[in-house]
């Protein structure tokens, strides 16, 4: 068996107050040191954190309360060939629509995985722009996505819909977890993968049971 060439990581670090959605009532981050090696001879902390906080995928019951939650959905669905779109001439604020993919759609094979390089992943702060301000899936886009058979999407931004406004922030959840694809939300693309290559995209997420979302390690492998 092959082990990849060159690994691309693709995940946001977790830490404590890290940002995050910038929900009305928020609780920050926390990691906090629960066992001490000098005392007890070894190191382990204690984690408080959203099941939404970092690079994280959504499952349908997210938006759907009878959609399948994260532990039913089955493994091989998040490792599949991606497609990396160079969106970051958006202006801020603005949706992606299907003018924006269309230099790279007919690269979307169906059970692909379409991710959208927004360049916010390099502008990660706690800052109202990065969390409040950032490009962001369109109902068009995600439709036409959805059209070219995607297996799921993924974003270098807080969250795959635009934020402040309902009909910015539900379209494009709801149309993709409606259909059973899966998100991925808070990456962060390395200049290299937007070379218009695909690669394979494996980003596994913990197994929690019953949840509409948990933390994964996002990566893509090069053969």
């Amino acid at each position: 068996m092959k082990a990849p060439s060159t690994v691309y990581d693709l995940s946001q670090p977790v830490f404590a107050d890290c940002p995050q959605y910038p929900d009305a009532n928020p609780r920050p981050a926390q990691i906090r040191l629960f066992y001490m090696q000098a005392v007890q001879g070894v190191n382990k902390e204690i984690v408080e954190i959203s099941t939404h906080t970092g690079t994280h995928c959504d499952a349908p019951y997210h938006f759907f309360p009878d959609g399948k939650t994260i532990d039913e959905i089955p493994l091989e669905t998040y490792i599949a060939p991606a497609v990396v779109f160079d969106v970051r001439h958006k202006v801020d604020g603005s949706a992606i629509d299907p003018e924006d993919l269309q230099h790279r759609l007919d690269d979307v094979a169906p059970g692909d995985v379409a991710l959208l390089n927004t360049g916010w992943g390099h502008k990660r702060a706690n800052t109202r722009e990065f969390l409040t301000e950032y490009v962001y899936l369109g109902e068009a886009g995600a439709r036409a996505l959805l059209e070219r058979g995607v297996a799921g999407v993924g974003i270098d931004a807080v969250s795959l819909g635009g934020y402040g406004d309902p009909a910015k922030a539900g379209p494009a959840h709801r149309i993709l977890l409606g259909a059973g694809k899966f998100i991925v939300e808070e990456l962060c693309f390395p200049d290299a993968v937007t070379d218009g290559l695909k690669r394979l995209f494996v980003a596994v997420p913990i197994k929690l049971r019953g949840c509409g979302g948990a933390w994964t390690r996002a990566m893509l492998w090069e053969a």
